[in-house]
């Protein structure tokens, strides 16, 4: 399990404000040709500026779950929507100048360039402290892995769109030089992407330390995510090419690990600061001194002066899984929604209420439910009916091992999707199985259809 802590925060904001007096000064979107690099030491801080770079409100620091539930069908909004560029999302009608689409591009190429810069000069300080060097090598590899995940799933067209992932994916970017100088590196193949992918997390699993807990502290230095984080990674980079025995093997490996599903329900979206869950395996620390969810409780909460969200749950997720919720007695339902009286009534979300609310990024109640249904692909029938039921037990809900063959599979999809509402998963998940959108706003969409992709920015 890791997470960027509260301690580390601190680190963070003293050490990335010092990073910006470089930033400052130089053209924008340009990075500087040093970050700290004269030692061990200023490496661990360039690879804290890494981290913190994840918590941009374009990425991990919510813009990510966010903006995938706008594009989905789940999500609906109570009223006009003034920002130009998620009024684009929420219509699909987006163009190469949208916010939303560019702040992401930027900000993962700029975490993915820092990482850069740190694998290339590790080498030549790993004799200072060689566990450190790998640590921070493990760290770096897995940011770098992460992002170009993210990058690809929404910029391109998801894999199994070509019978060989030969279609067009986003760039590889492995070398040095700046967010927006020395990147003319041309767009590789999504199977490209993945390997890459893939390579990089194998090499970071191997690398960072066996362990979990909120402190994040070893071998004296500050680390931020476990070998763990890694495989959950490897796992869903897998399960999203389909690829049901690999994601499996990673499943397992977490699963065995040192977490466990949480007793309560809402007890992930509750927590903040230095304060881990059993269930969280990566997430993003919050502070009342260093905050970074505003853009994804700004949208579902009503936290900020207003007395009605911005973000309803749609009339296709209300009447698809929050009615017949309703009627099965289904915790999640009183947990994460509430029914509003407001004019028409709607379901609001609730996952996103605390203030200084750590962001999960992704927890075990994901990676058991991606293994249910690799086991059920698999024919392992009973297999995946005890992981989907360890859901359905929390939730309040009897076990259910009537279902077989294709017919539970579609069972653990629904267990999915209800489990996994808001958390920004849908959107991926329909196209990984093929699926329909039906989308508020735009209507039914099929999975492949070019406007489900963000435009690659203009400035590229």
């Amino acid at each position: 399990m890791k997470k960027i802590t509260a301690f580390s925060m601190i680190i963070i904001a003293l050490s990335f404000s010092s990073c910006k007096k470089y930033l400052d000064i130089q053209p924008k979107q340009t990075l500087g040709d040093v970050l700290f690099v004269s030692d061990l030491n200023g490496l661990e801080t360039t690879t804290i500026g890494a981290f913190h770079r994840l918590q941009s409100d374009n990425l991990y620091g919510g813009g990510i779950i966010a903006n995938n539930e706008l594009l989905a069908d789940f999500i609906g909004t109570t009223g006009l929507i003034s920002d130009f560029s998620l009024s684009q999302l929420k219509t699909h009608q987006f163009n190469a100048y949208n916010g939303q689409a560019g702040g992401m591009w930027s900000d993962a190429y700029q975490a993915i360039l820092i990482a850069n810069t740190v694998l290339y000069y590790l080498p030549k300080y790993r004799s200072q402290d060689s566990a450190v060097a790998d640590m921070l090598k493990g760290e770096c590899l897995f940011i770098r892995a992460a992002m170009h995940y993210e990058l690809v799933r929404m910029f391109a067209q998801p894999s199994g769109f070509t019978s060989d992932d030969s279609h067009l994916g986003v760039p590889i970017r492995l070398t040095l030089g700046s967010a927006s100088q020395g990147q003319n590196t041309p767009r590789s193949t999504v199977a490209q992407v993945y390997t890459k992918i893939i390579s990089d997390l194998m090499q970071a699993k191997s690398l960072l330390p066996a362990t979990s807990g909120a402190t994040g502290y070893i071998n004296g230095v500050n680390y931020f995510v476990s070998k763990y984080a890694a495989e959950a990674f490897l796992c869903k980079a897998y399960f999203s090419q389909n690829d049901y025995t690999n994601a499996k093997n990673y499943a397992d490996s977490v699963i065995n690990g040192p977490f466990s599903l949480n007793a309560s329900i809402a007890q992930i979206d509750s927590v903040s600061g230095a304060i881990s869950t059993s269930e969280s395996i990566f997430e993003i620390i919050n502070t009342t001194t260093n905050i970074s969810n505003g853009s994804i409780r700004g949208r579902f909460t009503t936290q900020f002066g207003s007395t009605v969200p911005l973000y309803k749950a749609s009339d296709y997720f209300s009447n698809n899984f929050l009615i017949p919720a309703k009627a099965a007695g289904d915790y999640r339902l009183n947990a994460f929604y509430k029914k509003n009286t407001f004019g028409t009534p709607f379901y609001s979300f609730k996952k996103y209420n605390v203030q200084y609310m750590n962001i999960t990024v992704i927890r075990l109640a994901e990676i058991l439910l991606t293994r249910a249904e690799c086991l059920a692909r698999s024919g392992d029938n009973s297999g995946a009916q005890a992981d989907v039921n360890q859901m359905r037990q929390r939730a309040g809900l009897p076990p259910n091992n009537s279902n077989i063959g294709q017919a539970l599979i579609q069972f653990i999809q629904n267990e999915r999707d209800m489990e996994m509402a808001a958390e920004g998963d849908r959107f991926n998940e329909v196209k990984r199985r093929k699926g329909v959108f039906s989308t508020p706003y735009a209507g039914n969409l099929q999975w492949n259809d070019p406007i489900m992709i963000y435009p690659i920015p203009a400035q590229e």
